[in-house]
C-alpha cells in the first residue's frame, strides 16, 4: 500500500489538477437590495453558470442527490469498487447496460470531456482520486453541483434553478429539486421538453429517496402529486442600462428597489406613448435615498430594447442641458452672500453682458419682483445677473468644487449662459446637486452598489442657505397654478424646479424631500427635438413634472424638512433702489451673521430709464443719498439706446428722416451735458437721460457717450436695409 501510496503521490505532482476545469468563469448576477435576481450575463465563455456555495445547498437536495446518484458517497475515496464489479457483472449478461462512476468520478469526467475508452476510464478514475485527495466531500459536492451539465450553455444546478424555474436553489419544491437531480444523466435529452418525461425523471429520484427510507410516505406522495412546469425561460431583465455597467463583476449586490425600479419603468414606457404624438420618444429617471445616497431606482431609458429610439442610451448618465434647474444654487450663494433675502426685490429688466443678453421664457420682463418669484417663475434675469454679482462664489465655481466632470473648461467658456443651461450635465449629477440641497448643502456621490463604505462629503452650501431656497422652491404662492398645486398633485410636499432647453430638446423636473431625491429627463436620444410648433408649448413643468409626482406618491415620504439654527426672521426693506425712508417694508427670513449688501452692480441704463419713466426716482440727482453712489459716480455714461452689438433692420425705401434711430445715454455727473460721438462725425451735444434721434446709414457704426468728468462709453451697431 505504500508503494502505491507513493506512486500516486508521484503522479499527483507529474500530473497535476487542472482546477481551472471546475473554477470556470462564472455569469455576472445582479442583485436588488432584497437579493432578488435583477438581470444576468453569459460568463466569458458564453455559459450561464451561476456560483454556489456549500451553505447554499439545500439539504433535500443534497439527499435527493445521493441518494439517486451515489449512495455511499461519504464512504468511498473516489471510486466504489463494489459498484464497479456489479456494474461489470451486469453489463457482461444484459444488452442494457449501467455505470459504475462515482459523483468524483462524474466530476472528473466533466474536466476531461473525452471520448469514454478504456484509457480515458482510467485517467477518470485518477482523476478522480486527486480530486478526493485535495478536496473534501463537501467541496467536491459542491463543485459538482456547480458545473453539472443541463442542456445547451447551462452549467450548474443553481443557473438550472432560476433557467428552468425562474427561482433561487432555496425556493424550490422536493419535486423540483428532485427533476433537477436526473437532468446531467442525459442533459440534452433530460432538459424540459417533454412533461411525461419530465414526471417519469422526478418520479424516478423520488422514489431512489422513497425506497431507502429517506422520505416519508406522506412527503413521498404530496411531491409526486405536484405537477411541475419547468421550461427554458427569458431571465429577468430589470434595470438593464445600470446592469450592463457592472457586467463583468461577478455577483453584485445593489441598492436598486426592484418594485419601486419596475413601477417606474412602467409609468415611463406609458407617459412615452402618450408623448410620442409630440415627438419625444425618450426618457429617464434616477432616484436617491438622500439619508444613504443610495440609488434606488435607475431608469435609463423608456425600453432598452427600442432600437428605433436608440433606448440602450443610458438617459441617466447621458449629458444634457440642464435648462433652468441650476438656478437654485445661485440663489442659495446669494442668500449666503447678503445679497438677496427670500422676500427681497429684484429688476426683471434687459441686461446686457459682455455682448450677451438673455431673455426670459416668455421673452418679456416683469421689471419688479421678489426674489421668491423670479426664482419660482424661472426669471433668467434675475438669476444670471445674481450670478454676475456673486464673482468668484458663482454658480461655476459651485460646479468646479463639486468635480462635476462635464464642467470642464474655463469660466469664460460658459460666460453668463451657465446660468440658463450653457453647460452639458447628466441627470445623475443634477440629481446629486439637488440631493446637496437636501442634505443640508453637503455634497456627496450617489451609488448604486451596496455595502459601499460613506462618499465623501462636500459642503456646498450652508444649511441655512439651503433650507431657505428650499422654502422658496416649495412654499411660494406661484402664478400659474395655485400655491397647492404641487400638494394636489402629488399628495406629498415637495420642493422642486423644472428646466426646458432651446427648442424644447431637453425637459426636466428635479425634486426632493428630506427623505428622497428624484430627477427626471424627457427629450430624444439623437438630438432631434419637437417642430417649431410643438416645441412652443412643452415645458419640463407640463412634460416631467406629472411622473415626478407620481413618482413621489409611489415613495409615500413622510417627513419635512426642520428649520436649522441661525435663521432669524426680520423686517426689510424690500426697495431694489432704496431713496431715503423704506417704500416698502416687510417681515421676512435671513440668515444670522450675514451683513445684507446693496446690489450696486445691479445699476445699468434700462434700469435707470425705467425708474425714472416710471417715476420711481424723481431725478438722477436723488441717487446721490443712495450708499452706491460713490461707486457710481465713477461709472462711464450708462447707453440704454442703441443696444451695443444689435443689427437694426430698417426699410431701404424710406427716407433718412424716417429712418433714425433713438439714442439715449445716463451720466452721474452734476452736469447733465454730454456729447454723441458717432463714427467720424462731428460730436452731437445732448442732456443725460434725454433721447436724440439721428440716422445711421447701412453698415456698421461706433458710437460714443462722452460724459463732462472726461468718461466715455462705446458700443457698436449695425444696420441693414431691406
Amino acid at each position: 500500500m505504500g508503494v502505491l501510496a507513493g506512486l500516486f503521490v508521484g503522479l499527483d505532482r507529474l500530473y497535476p489538477l487542472d482546477t481551472q476545469r471546475i473554477n470556470k468563469p462564472k455569469s455576472t448576477r445582479i442583485y436588488d437590495r432584497e437579493g432578488r435576481l435583477m438581470q444576468s450575463f453569459l460568463s466569458e465563455d458564453g455559459f450561464l453558470r451561476f456560483p454556489l456555495t456549500q451553505r447554499e445547498i439545500p439539504p433535500k437536495l443534497k439527499e435527493a442527490l445521493l441518494h439517486y446518484e451515489d449512495r455511499y458517497f461519504y464512504q468511498h475515496f473516489g471510486i466504489n469498487p463494489l459498484s464497479i464489479v456489479r456494474a461489470i457483472w451486469f453489463n457482461l449478461h444484459n444488452q442494457r447496460t449501467i455505470g459504475a462512476s462515482t459523483l468524483t468520478m462524474q466530476l472528473a469526467r466533466m474536466m476531461h470531456h473525452k471520448p469514454r475508452t478504456l484509457t480515458n476510464k482510467l485517467i477518470e478514475i485518477f482523476m478522480a482520486l486527486q480530486l478526493e485527495y485535495h478536496y473534501t466531500k463537501e467541496e467536491i459536492l459542491t463543485y459538482y453541483l456547480s458545473n453539472a451539465p443541463y442542456g445547451g450553455n447551462i452549467e450548474g444546478i443553481a443557473s438550472a434553478s432560476f433557467a428552468y424555474f425562474g427561482l433561487p436553489l432555496h425556493a424550490l419544491s422536493l419535486a423540483q429539486l428532485s427533476y433537477l437531480v436526473a437532468i446531467p444523466k442525459n442533459p440534452n435529452r433530460n432538459r424540459p421538453k417533454d412533461p411525461k418525461r419530465i414526471e417519469q425523471l422526478k418520479a424516478k429520484v423520488l422514489q431512489a429517496l422513497y425506497s431507502h427510507h429517506a422520505l416519508p410516505r406522506a412527503d413521498y406522495l404530496r411531491a409526486i402529486a405536484e405537477t411541475i412546469t419547468p421550461k427554458r425561460t427569458p431571465l429577468p431583465h430589470y434595470a438593464p442600462h445600470l446592469s450592463r455597467q457592472l457586467n463583468g463583476q461577478g455577483e453584485v449586490a445593489t441598492t436598486i428597489d426592484l418594485p419601486l425600479q419596475s413601477a417606474i419603468a412602467h409609468h415611463l414606457k406609458q407617459r412615452i406613448t402618450q408623448l410620442r404624438p409630440h415627438h419625444i420618444y425618450n426618457g429617464a429617471v434616477v432616484v436617491i435615498d438622500n439619508h444613504t445616497m443610495e440609488i434606488v431606482a435607475y431608469v435609463g431609458s423608456q425600453d432598452f430594447d427600442d432600437s428605433q429610439h436608440a433606448g440602450q442610451i443610458d438617459g441617466v448618465r447621458a449629458v444634457c442641458s440642464p435648462g433652468s434647474t441650476l438656478k437654485p444654487f445661485v440663489y442659495a450663494k446669494a442668500l449666503e452672500a447678503g445679497l438677496i433675502t427670500p422676500l427681497k426685490k429684484l429688476y426683471d429688466l434687459p441686461l446686457f453682458l459682455a455682448g450677451y443678453q438673455p431673455l426670459n421664457y416668455n421673452k418679456r420682463f416683469l421689471g419688479e419682483v421678489t426674489a421668491t418669484e423670479a426664482l419660482q417663475l424661472s426669471l433668467n434675469i434675475p438669476a444670471v445677473e445674481l450670478d454676475h454679482l456673486l464673482h468668484d462664489a458663482s454658480l461655476y465655481h459651485l460646479l468646479k468644487q463639486a468635480k462635476i466632470p462635464t464642467i470642464n473648461h474655463p469660466k469664460s467658456y460658459y460666460g453668463a449662459s451657465l446660468v440658463l443651461g450653457g453647460c452639458g450635465m447628466t441627470l445623475l449629477s443634477l440629481a446629486e446637486l439637488f440631493a446637496t440641497v437636501a442634505n443640508q448643502g453637503v455634497y456627496q456621490h450617489a451609488t448604486a452598489l451596496a455595502h459601499q463604505p460613506p462618499p465623501h462629503r462636500t459642503r456646498l452650501l450652508t444649511p441655512q442657505s439651503s433650507y431657505l431656497v428650499t422654502k422658496m422652491l416649495a412654499d411660494a404662492p406661484r402664478v400659474e397654478y395655485s400655491s397647492s398645486w404641487e400638494y394636489l398633485q402629488s399628495g406629498v410636499r415637495v420642493a422642486f424646479k423644472t428646466g426646458t432647453s432651446a427648442h424644447a430638446k431637453d425637459l426636466l423636473t428635479i425634486g426632493y424631500t428630506p427623505e428622497y431625491t428624484v430627477a427626471v429627463w424627457y427629450g430624444n436620444f439623437d438630438g432631434h427635438y419637437p417642430p417649431l410648433k410643438e416645441a412652443a408649448v412643452l415645458t419640463g413643468l407640463k412634460v416631467a413634472s406629472p411622473t415626478l409626482f407620481r413618482i413621489f406618491r409611489l415613495l409615500k415620504p413622510t417627513q419635512w424638512f426642520v428649520k436649522p439654527e441661525g435663521i432669524a426672521p426680520m423686517r426689510i426693506c424690500q426697495d431694489t433702489l432704496q431713496i431715503g425712508a423704506c417704500q416698502s417694508a416687510v417681515a421676512d427670513e435671513v440668515i444670522v451673521g450675514v451683513t445684507p449688501k446693496p446690489l450696486c452692480e445691479i445699476m445699468r441704463a434700462t434700469l435707470l430709464s425705467t425708474t425714472l419713466k416710471h417715476r420711481e426716482l424723481s431725478s438722477l440727482k436723488s441717487l446721490e443719498s443712495h450708499p452706491c453712489y460713490p461707486i457710481w459716480q465713477h461709472y462711464k455714461p450708462l447707453i440704454s439706446a442703441p443696444i451695443n452689438h444689435q443689427i437694426y433692420t430698417q426699410n431701404g425705401q424710406l427716407p433718412p428722416s424716417l429712418k433714425k434711430v433713438a439714442f439715449e445715454c445716463y451720466t452721474y455727473e452734476s452736469n447733465s451735458t454730454l456729447y454723441w460721438l458717432i463714427d467720424q462725425q462731428a460730436p452731437i451735444k445732448g442732456v443725460s437721460g434725454e433721447r436724440y434721434y439721428h440716422y445711421l446709414s447701412e453698415g456698421k457704426h461706433q458710437i460714443g457717450c462722452l460724459d463732462c468728468g472726461a468718461k466715455i462709453r462705446w458700443i457698436e451697431v449695425e444696420m441693414e436695409e431691406l
